[in-house]
């Protein structure tokens, strides 16, 4: 007879709860003699008798009171295992590394990290805050799973996936001449000094920015730059210059700042950047958290949509 296996088990397992082989059989659907043959297979590979058998009745031995332990122990792991499997490839169990840039945060890194959660409580999620450079290097090294990315993305290894696009606002220091406008052409604040975000830390949204400048037909006068849109909105809100800003972050009050809508509308997007073989249920089971959260309108104090959902 072959090493001990789960059938084996639960087929001794059956007969000790019984203590008949026929009610044994039953249970288990099948036949009474294949049954019975099984289980002196088992006693004779283990070399001991599990059972005492009579015309009259069944009972358990010594030995067989010992195995019965044993067999329920590594029964109860092995349907956990299973059962740990079967939710691993549904994507909710095991861990997922997220990053994020700073944006990310007034926009859809804290609904979409509730939804997930909400629905898969047994995954770990790491976030880390990362710069857009940083992701796809993080990306790349495997040491995290998706990233929260602004930029276009020209990488073969990497996938974007778009969910949201949102406008593009100005924010001004509330003092500001322009700061009561509804809207504003870009034009208009060719004597401003601006704030913009470092090259360095945001290539394709630095040179996006600067796209606009140029189709508004001059160069903007740079007087500080910010590695991020908190830093950026600090520097706004104590006149340092005018920033530009997705419109996620009206959400929020910013002591100090005004938020202005452009005349003519400029958009940016947010995206889920995956590893393009990526194939791990947790992870494109956060991939379809995100689209459902990007799905759901969200409006800021005024009333207007936060973000507009791209189509998948």
């Amino acid at each position: 007879m072959p090493a001990v296996n789960l059938r084996h088990l639960r087929y001794f397992v059956a007969v000790a709860e019984e203590l008949h082989f026929g009610r044994a059989a039953k249970r288990l659907k099948m036949a009474q003699p294949p049954l019975s043959q099984q289980i002196r297979g088992l006693e004779r590979h283990l070399g001991v008798d599990l059972f005492e058998r009579t015309s009259r009745r069944v009972e358990l031995t010594r030995h067989g009171i010992l195995f019965l332990e044993e067999a329920r122990a590594m029964l109860r792991q092995a349907d956990r295992m299973e059962a740990l499997m079967h939710a691993a490839s549904r994507g909710y169990v095991g861990k997922i590394g997220i990053g994020f840039a700073h944006s990310a945060l007034y926009s859809l890194l804290s609904p979409a990290l509730r939804e997930f959660h909400l629905r898969h409580p047994s995954v770990e999620l790491h976030c880390l805050e990362l710069t857009p450079v940083q992701q796809i290097e993080a990306l790349h090294q495997r040491e995290i799973d998706a990233g929260f990315y602004r930029s276009p993305l020209c990488d073969d290894a990497l996938v974007s996936h778009r969910l949201v696009t949102e406008s593009v606002y100005l924010a001004l220091p509330e003092e500001h001449p322009l700061a009561k406008a509804s809207s504003l052409r870009l034009a208009e604040l060719e004597d401003e000094p601006f704030i913009a975000y470092t090259r360095q830390h945001a290539p394709a949204v630095h040179d996006q920015m600067l796209a606009l400048f140029r189709e508004a037909g001059f160069a903007p006068r740079v007087q500080q730059e910010g590695n991020d849109l908190q830093t950026a909105m600090a520097m706004a809100a104590a006149g340092l210059g005018v920033a530009m800003v997705p419109s996620s972050v009206r959400r929020f009050r910013y002591p100090g700042l005004v938020f202005v809508a452009l005349d003519h509308p400029v958009t940016v997007e947010l995206s889920l950047v995956l590893r393009r073989e990526e194939r791990e249920p947790v992870v494109l089971s956060f991939l379809d958290a995100c689209r459902k959260v990007a799905a759901r309108p969200l409006l800021d104090p005024w009333g207007k949509p936060c973000w507009t959902p791209v189509p998948v």
